[in-house]
């Protein structure tokens, strides 16, 4: 059996179609009571939307940012109101430098590690930005970039608002995060019994790491990842459907072999395999990829690239990861205007950030044939089927 580290799907099994049901109902359930009590938000949230020129949104996607807002305010915003500018600035940069020059990559990792496990051992003396000013301004500290652009328009339309109606909205944004905490717990919480035993015995050791914020999410954060695949997997469907070129990117952690034996070559949308193993799972996601008309690359190091080759009305992603980062690739991918399914990983495995020797990991196929349209007969769905 595979160690669990933080969360698997699998509980055990050899599928996790248990999980995807589950996940489904409990999207049904969380979209019905949540709605009614964020209408009037939502509402002002699309005028405000709509004014400015930017993309409308659902009710129910609107939903799902308040809660986001919620849930990372609650876990962390203690933290950063700890956090002075001049800090989150510098880790920002930092940041920034890996992106402009990826050579400097490993040493920049070092510097970051170095900065945040010295400034979580120094005596705290100064007070951050707080609220959404500031959980935007630590997000892109800690290299989430994607995630602040989103907030940041969360962050200009409270500044919209008289007095005290934003602190009235975060509050709500709050008690959302709550209800949510407490519900998750009991329906998805079985499938993240391993976050606190890695957050008590393994995380402390990632202190001087870069990914060490990363690494120590809570349970909650877990599961916000698991409703917010599924939210987004139906707000974008049926322009994902609509899409003629479909593109599934893999994680590295899927492969068989290690990097320094996969004979996968790069492409500038990412590393495509060259079946140099057959029992790879990455392989084997190629073939069904030849099969049905779909490509598959690795993971690029930056999503843009979808958005400047096949057009905006033509590609359409689906994004396999873990439950930490998919959601969020959705909203990324959406940035670029390319329509995104996410699927998420059974368990991690990888050796950036949970096991040195690297576990390869797993996702459900049948999950991964139902979002791309293809039906259990093999024939590809209808377009304009609803799903």
């Amino acid at each position: 059996m595979t160690r669990t580290i933080t969360y698997s799907l699998r509980l055990g099994a050899r599928s996790s179609a248990e999980y995807h049901r589950t996940i489904a109902a409990f999207a049904d359930g969380w979209i019905a009571s949540t709605l009614p009590q964020v209408a009037d938000v939502a509402r002002d949230f699309q005028a405000y939307l709509k004014e400015s020129g930017q993309a409308e949104r659902s009710e129910t996607e609107i939903a799902f940012e308040m809660l986001v807002l919620g849930v990372l305010l609650r876990e962390h915003g203690a933290d950063i109101s700890l956090q002075p500018a001049w800090y989150l600035n510098l880790m920002e940069n930092l940041v920034r430098l890996q992106t402009v020059w990826p050579r400097l990559e490993p040493v920049v990792k070092t510097c970051r590690g170095l900065a945040g496990g010295i400034w979580t051992r120094r005596a705290l003396r100064e007070s951050g930005p707080s609220g959404v000013t500031g959980l935007n301004a630590w997000l892109r500290a800690n290299g989430e970039e994607g995630r602040a652009r989103r907030l940041e328009q969360w962050e200009a339309f409270l500044t919209t608002l008289g007095d005290p109606r934003p602190q009235q909205v975060l509050l709500r944004c709050r008690a959302l995060a709550s209800d949510f905490a407490e519900r998750s717990l009991l329906d998805l919480g079985k499938y993240t019994d391993g976050v606190a035993g890695f957050l008590s015995n393994e995380a402390p050791s990632y202190r001087f790491r870069y990914d060490a914020a990363f690494v120590s999410r809570s349970r909650l954060e877990y599961h916000l990842g698991m409703l917010g695949t599924e939210i987004l997997n139906r707000a974008y469907r049926q322009r994902f459907l609509s899409a003629g070129r479909k593109v599934v990117i893999v994680p590295p952690c899927m492969r068989a072999k290690p990097e320094g034996e996969c004979q996968a070559v790069e492409t500038p949308f990412g590393a495509r395999c060259q079946a140099c193993t057959p029992a790879c799972r990455v392989h084997q996601v190629t073939r069904l990829g030849e099969k049905h008309g779909f490509e598959v690359f690795i993971i690029p190091d930056e999503l843009h690239v979808f958005g400047s080759g096949a057009g905006p009305d033509d590609l359409g992603l689906v994004g396999v990861s873990c439950a930490l980062t998919n959601w969020s690739g959705g909203w990324e991918a959406d940035s670029l205007s390319v329509p995104a399914q996410g699927l998420l990983l059974d368990y991690v495995g990888c050796t950036y950030h949970w096991d040195k020797h690297g576990i390869p990991t797993d996702t459900n196929f049948h999950a991964l044939q139902a979002l791309l349209g293809i039906q259990e007969n093999g024939r590809q769905a209808n377009h304009k089927e609803s799903q």
